[in-house]
Order: C-alpha cells, then sequence, then structure tokens
C-alpha cells in the first residue's frame, strides 16, 4: 500500500511579515496573513527575492494599499494545495508572483511565505543558491513572452550549442537569423540573449560602451552603440538589411523609433516590455508591434487601470506551464549564466524599501539587487 505524499511540513503560522503598500511609493514592513491555497498552488518559505522595475512602476502608478509587493523569489515548498502536486515538501524552487495585484492583494514576493502556482515553479538544480535562482524569475518567464511574440521556436535548446542556427530561424530571403535585444545588458537582456542563442539564432544588441564586455559574454555577436546617432544605419549594415525581429527591453518613444528604424525592408516583427503609442506604429505598417504585459502569465484577469487591463488569457498560463519545464531542464544543465548580482545578505525584507527608491531612480547600473530573507 503506497501512502500519499505529505501536503505539508513545517508548522506554518498563520500571521506572517510582508512588505505592503501604504501609499503611492511607499512600502513598510507588515503583519499580513499567509494566503491560503488553491489545489494547484504550492506554499513556498521565501529565501530570497529580486527587485525589478516593475516593482516601482506597479507601486507607484497602480498603489492597491495593502497590497504585497514582489515579483522574483525563490524558496522551500512547504505545503501542497494537492497530494497529486508534481511538486514535494522541501523541493527548492524559483517562480514570480504578481505582487500589488489589486486582485490578489495578499500574496506577493516580498513576504516570508508566497504563494505560487506549482507548474510555474521551476524547481532548482543542486548547486544554484537561492540568491542566484531569485534573479531568474521574471527574465525567464518574459522571454517564453518574447518567444513567442517573435514568433521563434525553443524546441530542444538542452542539446544546441550557442550560436547554432536553426534551419526554422533562416529568415526566408536565406538572411542570418538576427535578432535585436534593445537594452542588452538590463537583467531580461542578459537572459534572452542566451537563450536567443542557445535556440539557434543570432543575437545582436544595443548597449553602452561599458557593458558591451557583458553582453557579448551572454552571447550577442555584435554590440551597438545606443547613443550613437548613426545606430540604426550600424545596425542595417551589419545585418545587410536582413534584421526582422526586435524586442525591445527598455520600451520608450525613443527606443521604438531606434528598433523600427534598425529593421530591414522586409519588415518583420517588434515586441515591447513597456507601453508604447500606438501613433508611432503607422510609421512601418511592414512591421508587427506588440507590448508584453507578463501578468497574463497567471492566466487570470488583470485588473490594473486603463491600458494595463487584460481579460483572463489561460493560453498564457499554459505556454507559462510548458516553459517552466523547459527552463528546469535548462537550468539542470548549468549553462545558463545569471545577471551579475549585487545581493543584500543582510536586514531581510526591510532592506528592499530603501532600494526600491535607487531602482526607481535609475541608478542600478549593470547589475541585479537581490534580497536573502
Amino acid at each position: 500500500m503506497t501512502t500519499a505524499p505529505p501536503t505539508s511540513g513545517p508548522r506554518i503560522p498563520r500571521i506572517q511579515r510582508g512588505l505592503v503598500a501604504t501609499g503611492p511609493g511607499n512600502l513598510a514592513l507588515k503583519p499580513v496573513p499567509v494566503s491560503k491555497l488553491e489545489a494547484d498552488e504550492v506554499l513556498v518559505r521565501t529565501a530570497a527575492v529580486a527587485l525589478n522595475p516593475s516593482d516601482h512602476k506597479l507601486l507607484d502608478q497602480s498603489t492597491t494599499p495593502g497590497a504585497i509587493a514582489g515579483a522574483d523569489f525563490a524558496g522551500t515548498v512547504v505545503r501542497l494545495g494537492s497530494p497529486d502536486s508534481h511538486l514535494h515538501i522541501g523541493d527548492r524552487v524559483l517562480g514570480c508572483a504578481f505582487g500589488s495585484n489589486p486582485g490578489n492583494p495578499g500574496n506577493g514576493a516580498f513576504s516570508q511565505y508566497v504563494v505560487a502556482a506549482a507548474r510555474l515553479c521551476v524547481r532548482l538544480p543542486r548547486e544554484m543558491d537561492f540568491p542566484t535562482a531569485a534573479s531568474l524569475p521574471m527574465a525567464l518567464f518574459t522571454s517564453a513572452f518574447i518567444f513567442r511574440s517573435l514568433g521563434l521556436d525553443f524546441d530542444s535548446p538542452v542539446g544546441n550549442e550557442p550560436g547554432r542556427k536553426s534551419r526554422s530561424a533562416v529568415t526566408d530571403a536565406g538572411e542570418e537569423p538576427f535578432v535585436l535585444v534593445h537594452g542588452g545588458a538590463t537583467s531580461t537582456g542578459t537572459i534572452v540573449i542566451q537563450l536567443l542563442s542557445l535556440a539557434g539564432y543570432t543575437p545582436i544588441a544595443t548597449c553602452s560602451p561599458a557593458s558591451a564586455e557583458l553582453v557579448r559574454s551572454r552571447g550577442a555577436v555584435a554590440t551597438f552603440d545606443y547613443n550613437d546617432p548613426t545606430v540604426r544605419d550600424q545596425i542595417r549594415q551589419y545585418t545587410r538589411d536582413g534584421l526582422r525581429l526586435a524586442v525591445d527591453c527598455i520600451g520608450s518613444p525613443e527606443t521604438m523609433a531606434l528598433c523600427y528604424g534598425a529593421i530591414g525592408d522586409y519588415g518583420g516583427r517588434y515586441a515591447a516590455l513597456e507601453q508604447y503609442p500606438r501613433r508611432l506604429t503607422i510609421r512601418r505598417r511592414d512591421v508587427q508591434h506588440d507590448w508584453i504585459l507578463g501578468w497574463t502569465l497567471q492566466g487570470k484577469e488583470v485588473l490594473l487601470g486603463g491600458a494595463y487591463y487584460r481579460p483572463a488569457r489561460p493560453d498564457d498560463r499554459l505556454m507559462g506551464e510548458a516553459w517552466a519545464e523547459k527552463m528546469e531542464g535548462l537550468l539542470a544543465t548549468g549553462r545558463l549564466v545569471p545577471h551579475p548580482l549585487d545581493v543584500q545578505r543582510t536586514g531581510g525584507l526591510s532592506a528592499v524599501i530603501p532600494k526600491v527608491d535607487v531602482l526607481r531612480k535609475g541608478k542600478v547600473k549593470g547589475s541585479k539587487l537581490v534580497f536573502v530573507v
């Protein structure tokens, strides 16, 4: 007779500490309830969290008083929503929460315990520590949307050599399968560059000259200074007017114009990680455009205001679950290099509060802020 695996580990308190919004732009460490689980969820004891620009944007622009903030986390599974879960008590995982969420204000990464969809968790290889793992979730899952938006494949990269050309990546005109990553030195940029290379594409990137070595070390075959007034012409010359695909990790009218200008005369696709003025899209009707809002990953309605609202998208959840499985296999190979980290090992969740403003002011350069909880 087999015994069902336990659904709970150590005793879980009913009240925990979490960073909650107390008003626009402000966070405070407060006592908050530990959220209850649905059948397809797990409870994770947070070991490390990381800061993303979206953390302060949600806090500043769409404040939900009392909502727990934070997206990136890594930790240990301590409770299962169902004994049928593929995860087990004690599994070390990384994941991405929708913090500052008006539709679910009681759950966010910046807390001692976080509820996560089990199939959107990625188990860690034994040699990966929690701070490294916490730096990855947003970049990994955003990359899934980028691949889909640009029409790219990520079939079986575990066996691929970086830079190997995939036949499906070659354009109809026979050009090199270039993909431009604007903002290649961002934490998402360095991860998506590696994934593109592993999947057989040829990533090129814009960045500052100071970041060129980092970006090339992650797999970009060429880098271009985004401040150079001739950068679009340089990219067109390098790609022999064959660039068809661009992802904009910054997202502004200026960066959109740069990407649109770099795409060759055949046209192509453009994906941005921030909202852009729709009126600018008429400049190139031969370029398909997409604004990626990663919160649809959860498959639920995104109850943000204005253009940030999204209806429930179950297909995005299914895509995320399949991607999580692929990323688990990739991480096990040890071939994905994290973004440079700035790990705060003291202060716990309280250490996050002053760093939010540092990130807000654009003073975080070349590294990702990670906090040991």
